[in-house]
This record gives structure tokens, sequence and C-alpha cells, in this order.
């Protein structure tokens, strides 16, 4: 993810929120089309197998210090607000288990599960998250792959969490407390509606201070002309994808495949530099590489290729968790050969794309856009997501050593949500490494492994640039 500021906050605070926001209601109520699912997986490599009762005890320990991971989601009936998280029964042994590869398997095998795992729906009467220990790699290794929707926090909101319950050492850590969970809260659908009905003599008035300041703001339009022409303009932009959808990658579907990438965290960021740019420009420009050398593979003539990137929009003084981020679109120079001058355009693009006025519209219109009827919601999310041929995200990973009940995390993958794009790539930095996981529509992309040796070669051409003559 593309970061604007950093974040503090309360380590009490993760998930405490007792409503979606209606950014995340959009991306709740969008997937009554199913291809636009917005769940993610991430997995830890880890040196050796996890003590498992030290691994359970530590997910009790995790459900009680974030309240999230004990609620699940509950709509009102007449759909008056956002949904809500309400607490629940956890049934751990439902949400935690594991599994054992079979002799002679390894990392292909974890990431045939990990995909199963992503392309799964989530039982929406329970919390909506899952996690399984695999067992059996080389070497006396693991792996663990922890499941959760969108709804419940974006990718730096994800790894908030990931640094207040990993580990910073082998041994167990004395005197850990957390809360009492929250005793099961009964209110369904109808209760909500009734509670939300009760309160809106309030919301009423918060209505009306809000079309009062919305006339203000009409006012000040009218004193200021460019101003809206400006924001006008830049809506424009934001509201439709850029670049040209590739023919190649047209088709979607539910099916998923995961594969993995890693690149050294510092030869990546030298590339970048060395070309203008930043290590996330480097990124960027190292799969766009892999996508004109994959059209090329297929004797297709490469676009200009719709992109989708996060920026976060975090600030200090929020709260843990949640979603707080926009999608910038650009069109990604894939038809630029040479890799220096595609760093400095992604560079540039990314740079007008960020410094948009109306960057924040999905956030601005998810009030009154959360609350069209379902399928009509995800019709029009089919078509917008449908046009976007790549989304990229980058993500600061945890800046230390971590581990999961005695064992340490060696690498740590994301595998985003694929909400009707063709390929998510997620680069998230863990320790010295760039660990980027890539997961592909299998409809848009059918040959995951070529696409892989594409994208390495992409970013090999953009490390090149950081060695020296």
């Amino acid at each position: 993810m593309l970061d604007r500021s950093a974040s503090a906050g309360d380590p009490g605070s993760w998930g405490t929120s007792a409503a979606m926001t209606d950014v995340e209601a959009l991306m709740w109520r969008a997937e009554v089309d199913p291809r636009l699912r917005s769940d993610g997986v991430v997995m830890d490599l880890l040196d050796s197998v996890p003590d498992w009762d030290r691994l359970v005890a530590g997910h009790e320990w995790g459900t009680r210090l974030a309240p999230r991971l004990r609620q699940r989601v509950v709509e009102d009936a007449l759909h008056l607000g956002p949904p809500a998280w309400v607490a629940t029964d956890l049934d751990l042994g439902y949400h935690l288990t594991r599994v054992r590869l079979a002799d002679g398997a390894g990392l292909p095998e974890v990431l045939e599960l990990a995909a199963a795992l992503h392309m799964a729906p989530f039982d929406p009467a329970r919390p909506l998250w899952q996690a399984v220990l695999v067992e059996g790699l080389p070497d006396g290794k693991a792996a663990y792959l922890l499941k959760f929707h969108h709804s419940m926090a974006d990718g730096q909101g994800a790894m908030q969490l990931f640094d207040l319950v990993h580990g910073t050492r082998a041994e167990p850590t004395p005197g850990k407390e957390a809360p009492e969970a929250r005793p099961h809260d009964p209110t369904g659908p109808a209760a909500l509606a009734a509670k939300r009905v009760a309160a809106l003599p309030g919301s009423l008035g918060t209505a009306a201070r809000l079309v009062k300041g919305l006339g203000a703001g009409a006012v000040r339009t009218v004193a200021h002309p460019q101003a809206a022409v400006t924001y006008v303009q830049s809506l424009g932009r934001v509201t439709q994808a850029q670049g040209e959808p590739s023919p190649l990658l047209s088709e979607r579907g539910l099916s998923r495949r995961v594969r993995t990438v890693e690149v050294p965290f510092h030869a990546l960021r030298a590339a970048g530099r060395a070309a203008g740019g930043t290590l996330n420009d480097a990124y960027l420009a190292g799969l766009l590489g892999g996508l004109r050398h994959y059209h090329a593979e297929h004797g297709v003539e490469v676009r200009e290729v719709p992109m989708a990137l996060p920026v976060s929009l975090r600030q200090g003084d929020h709260a843990l968790g949640g979603n707080r981020f926009a999608a910038a679109y650009i069109a990604g120079p894939a038809t630029e050969a040479d890799p220096a001058e595609r760093v400095r355009l992604v560079r540039r693009r990314v740079l007008s794309a960020r410094a948009e006025p109306a960057l924040d519209f999905l956030g601005v219109t998810a009030p009154v856009t959360s609350r069209l009827p379902s399928p009509l919601l995800a019709a029009l999310s089919v078509r917008f997501a449908g046009a976007i041929d790549l989304q990229a995200s980058n993500i600061p990973g945890i800046n230390r050593s971590a581990y999961l009940a005695g064992a340490r995390i060696e690498r740590m993958f994301v595998f985003g949500p694929v909400p009707g794009s063709a390929i998510m790539a997620t680069l998230l930095s863990h320790e010295d490494t760039c660990c980027i996981g890539v997961v592909t529509d299998q409809q848009a992309v059918p040959d995951p492994d070529v696409l892989l040796a594409c994208v390495e070669r992409g970013l090999a051409e953009v490390l090149a640039l950081g060695r020296p003559a």
C-alpha cells in the first residue's frame, strides 16, 4: 500500500468499532456476486513446527485482545446503516485447524492449500477469519495460513494486528493478559433495525447538520468556481480505469491461483533510486515488465495496463485496524521496453494519481452507494473492476524478527483479494526480503507459472538498474 502517513494508535483499539464503515459495507454487500469476494490469505513460512498447545493458547489470547476476531456480521433488516459487528461465541476448533502434507510435498502443495482457502466462502454466522497450520514441509519446517475478510482490515491494519500478536522471541512471554471475552449478543437483523429506527431522531439531526454543511459548501463552490471545475475534472479521472484492458486478460471467474516471488529489499530500493524513483516504483515497473513479457509469450500486443493502487489515508491518531484507504488508478506503461524509463513513467503517474483532488471519491460517496440494492451495487462493481487488469499493493511489514508459538517466521506473503480484476500482486517487506504474493483469476490467466516466470524476468530487468556498471 502506498503509505501517506505513519500510524500509531492505542494498542488496545484494534477492531473496536461497532459497525462497518460505509466503504467496508460496499465491499461486504457487493459480494452478492461471488466474483467480488474480498478475502485475503497471509502465509507465514516457519523455520520449525510451532508448539500446537502454545498456538491454540495464543489464538485464544489474540481473539480476546482484538474483539473483532470474536464478532460476526449482522445486517439490519431495513439497511438503515452499515452492517454491525456483534459478539458471538467462538469455536476455536473450527477457526484453527492443522494438516500434514504427504511425504515429498513442499511449497507447491502449500500454495494449493492457500488457493483453496482463498476461494472458500466465509460462513457469515461466524467471525470472518480462519487459520491452518501446515506441517510436513522439508527440513522440519512448517507454514501457517490465515484467511480474513477485507472488511475487518486493510493490509496495513492487518500488519498492525500481526505486530501485536506475533512474539519477539521463541520463548513464551510471561504475564500476557487480555480482557475477558464479551458475552454472546443475540442481536439479529430485526432487532438491529429496531434499534436504528429508535435512534432515527438523533440521526435526522445529524442529517440536517450535514445538509446545512453541504449548503455552505455549495456557497463556497459558487465563490470559487475554478476549484469546482478542477474537482469535476479530477472526478472524471478517478472514477474510470486508466488505460485499455487487455483482450488476453478479459475473462473472469471464481477460481484463483497463488504464486510467490522474492527479491532482496535493498536491491529493489537501489534499483528504484538508480532510475530516479522509489522501491515501490521499481516494484510496479517490474510487474509491468512481467506483463509485457507475458503478452509477448502469447503473441498479443501489450497495451498500457489499467492498474489500481491502494493509497493509505491513515493518520497517527486513527484507531488500529479497519480500512483507511483510497483507490488510485493509473495506466501502467507496459509498452515501455526500457526498465529505467518505465520506473520514471510509473513514478510520474503514481504521484499524479495520488495528488488528485477527488482521490477519496469512493469514501465520499460510500454512504449513498453502499445503500444501493445489492444486485445493482454488484453489477456496477463488476463492470468497473472488470476493466482493471492489475491491482498492486505494497505493505510495510513487521520491522523485526517475529515468532509464532516458538517458530521463527522466515517469510511472510500476502495473497490479497481479487474482486473482479485479473491479477493481484502484494509486496510485503519482511526483514531484508520483499515477499511478493501473486493471485490470479484462473479464467484470465490459465497459465500462472508462465506469468510467474515473466514477472520474475521483469523484476530482474529492474533489479539490474541498481547494480554497479
